[in-house]
């Protein structure tokens, strides 16, 4: 009865995804892997071929690796030499490139192994250094040995050590570290490729906050003022242009699902505009533009490198302006006492109040993202007036830092 029941055990489904094998002579088998336990995994995989009905158990001697589906785990045959005797095993792929990274589990604790260009491999235990007190001494000289022989390997950042003995040894932590390595010293190699599979990537939808600060060269007209010429009042018209800070703060919405390259955009700025004319009016006195502008973005982002450490981008949409004050101070109006007398033309300086307004508009932009800093330039423009002022166009040089 044992002898029956055996086989359907070792081959009952406990946990079936998509996937594929790499045979030895580098095709590739689509079919259902029963993925199991890293123990499991490692010495064997339980695959069906697509139109078959059974299971069969493959070793790291009969094929070259398997992988799931939907850029998931990625299982490769390798020798492990971090025991006493060297063993084929599958080992767990995590980056390829200069320096490459794989994770071996052994005897219930991972090992990862550091391979260069020209194959030298140092592979370092995951030996929690601080969760025993007791071990911590003979943990300490184990992992000073391997810390100089990673360090040896990855030479041209002399971070690596210090990096080594400060952090958890795990496969998110190590592969970021080579990731950034390969990125900054490994270029000759081209760009390297994370097969760690991503648990982002089941999200929907991802979101990073920025916020940021710089300047706006900007551009306004005076209103035309029409309504005052019917009271035999005129004032004077000016152009404004000058350069004024301005501060904002963003999401951006990432789809995984949908495209690695687009993001949608949401913004809110506001800009202190102070801009005085190069014209005067009486006394010499300069007129001068005040608008307090707030100002809310919708757009898309483009992503060029999304997997680079430097990713250029491009970036445009919509945006609907609010002017909270919005006022000119100087200005040089002219008017007659009576208009049924012949009396001469009165001048004088006038303070004029505008309220507040809305009003939509475009803009197009591009930068640079690099790790948490994002560098940018924009330009904007605003269609129609608000309350007669007429902006020109904005160009805005940013900074911002992303959480």
């Amino acid at each position: 009865m044992l002898t029956m029941i055996l086989p359907t055990m070792l081959y009952a489904q406990v946990n079936p995804q998509k996937g594929y094998i790499i045979t030895h002579e580098n095709d590739t088998i689509h079919g259902t892997i029963d993925y199991l336990t890293d123990a499991q995994n490692v010495k064997a995989c339980l695959f069906q071929k697509d139109g078959e009905s059974e299971y069969k158990t493959l070793t790291p001697k009969d094929i070259k690796g398997y992988r799931l589906a939907g850029d998931g785990i990625y299982y490769v045959s390798r020798i492990f030499t971090g025991s006493d005797e060297p063993e084929l095993v599958f080992a767990e792929f995590l980056l390829q490139g200069g320096m490459s990274l794989y994770r071996y589990y052994y005897e219930n604790t991972n090992y990862f192994g550091f391979v260069d260009s020209e194959g030298k491999e140092a592979i370092m235990q995951d030996d929690k250094l601080n969760s025993d007190l007791r071990s911590y001494n003979h943990k300490l000289q184990g992992r000073r040995q391997k810390v100089q022989e990673v360090n040896a390997l990855m030479n041209q950042d002399n971070t690596i050590a210090t990096r080594l003995w400060k952090m958890d040894l795990t496969s998110e932590t190590l592969t970021r570290m080579v990731k950034q390595y390969d990125e900054q010293y490994c270029t000759e190699a081209g760009d390297c490729v994370l097969f760690r599979y991503d648990k982002e990537k089941a999200i929907t939808v991802k979101y990073r906050f920025y916020v940021g600060a710089g300047i706006c060269y900007g551009s306004f007209d005076s209103p035309t003022h029409d309504i005052g010429r019917v009271y035999n009042t005129r004032y004077s018209e000016y152009s404004y242009s000058g350069i004024a800070p301005t501060f904002f703060i963003g999401t951006d919405f990432k789809f995984p699902r949908f495209s690695r390259n687009l993001d949608a955009q949401l913004e809110l700025s506001y800009t202190p505009h102070r801009y005085e004319s190069s014209e005067e009016s009486m006394d010499g006195k300069k007129p001068k533009i005040i608008l307090n502008e707030l100002t809310g973005r919708i757009g898309i982002k483009y992503t060029f490198a999304p997997e680079s450490r430097i990713k250029p981008f491009i970036n445009g949409g919509v945006l609907f302006s609010w002017n909270i004050i919005m006022k000119e101070e100087n200005v040089l109006c002219r008017y007659k006492l009576d208009t049924s007398a012949d009396l001469p033309i009165t001048q004088k300086n006038l303070d004029l109040d505008y309220g507040k307004g809305a009003k939509a508009g475009i803009y197009l932009g591009g930068g640079v993202d690099i790790s948490h800093f994002r560098l940018s330039a924009a330009w904007k423009k605003t269609f129609g007036s608000n309350g007669g002022v007429k902006e020109n166009g904005c160009v805005t040089l940013t900074a911002a830092y992303l959480f």
